[in-house]
């Protein structure tokens, strides 16, 4: 009764606001951009996550981002411009172990958390109680943002390492957006069939780093890992498919009704990934066999 009462509190509010912003509209009233800061960070946000470190405003993100950005295209490269390229080797396999025991343990706190809130994988609307299991779920949809900023190591590494080959306009463009999307997902759907997405892609993440821990240790080793590295990209590319079949499902008219740009958002990141991942694979692995 808790989560349905708090969830119909939400919508009333949403509607309330929306109800003002058309009235505000049709008497030649039109939202300023403060109004408009306000009404996307404050009205229509969950409420619960506000006080969160990096959840208050979008501006703390945006200067990380921004200075990533920056030292990635910039700043790095004419630092390392003279310079012999850093081996990173004891940093790189303790950062790998770390972002894989994460991951790991990021997809086990999501998992637990979808059975405790009997959540399916149908049209699940999030839930915007204060209920210890709706909260444990947002709590855990904060964390896999966290570790979404932290996977922005990896480009700093390359860019440290000299590995300019590596730094394509997919990984940096992968790393950038899903740490926005991470972001909106904690600010405005911390839970139901929202996290979904990041229970397959959680899991890949402890595949892919286990990889690149392996890969590391040697040329040994990497010789022996050459074989499956086309079917890491193939696996990044079916946890997209099940991501966006899964999301399509908001385009429903009675699925989560008030948050239709969100979906779309969701939909769109992922149609671009995966054409990128797939596009990644054709030029790297199917071009070579047919030449």
């Amino acid at each position: 009764m808790t989560d349905f009462s708090e969830n119909k509190k939400f919508i009333i509010r949403l509607r309330e606001t929306v109800d003002f912003v058309l009235s505000s509209g049709q008497s030649n009233q039109v939202m300023g951009p403060v109004e408009t800061y306000r009404y996307l960070i404050e009205e229509v946000s969950d409420p619960r996550v506000a006080d969160w470190p990096l959840m208050g405003s979008p501006f703390p993100l945006a200067l990380l981002l921004i200075g990533y950005i920056v030292f990635v295209l910039h700043l790095g490269p004419r630092y390392m411009r003279s310079r012999q390229p850093y081996s990173l080797y004891g940093f790189m396999i303790c950062y790998n172990v770390l972002v894989a025991i994460a991951s790991g343990i990021v997809f086990y706190g999501l998992v637990t958390s979808w059975y405790s809130t009997n959540t399916s994988l149908g049209c699940e609307p999030v839930q915007f109680s204060n209920s210890p299991e709706s909260l444990n779920m947002a709590k855990w949809v904060w964390w896999v943002m966290v570790l979404k900023i932290g996977e922005l190591g990896d480009t700093i590494v390359f860019v440290l390492r000299k590995k300019y080959r590596q730094l394509s306009f997919l990984h940096i463009y992968h790393h950038f957006t899903t740490a926005i999307v991470a972001w909106i997902s904690c600010k405005y759907v911390p839970g139901g069939m929202w996290t979904f997405v990041m229970i397959p892609n959680s899991l890949v993440h402890v595949v892919m780093y286990t990889y690149y821990l392996l890969a590391g240790l040697g040329p040994r080793i990497q010789k022996m890992l050459v074989p499956w590295k086309p079917y890491l990209t193939i696996l990044q590319i079916a946890q997209l498919l099940i991501m966006f079949v899964h999301t399509s499902q908001m385009l429903m008219p009675w699925c989560e009704p008030e948050r239709k740009p969100l979906a779309y958002l969701y939909m769109f990141h992922e149609i671009v990934v995966l054409y990128m991942f797939w596009d990644f694979y054709r030029k790297s692995y199917t071009s070579k066999k047919t030449h």
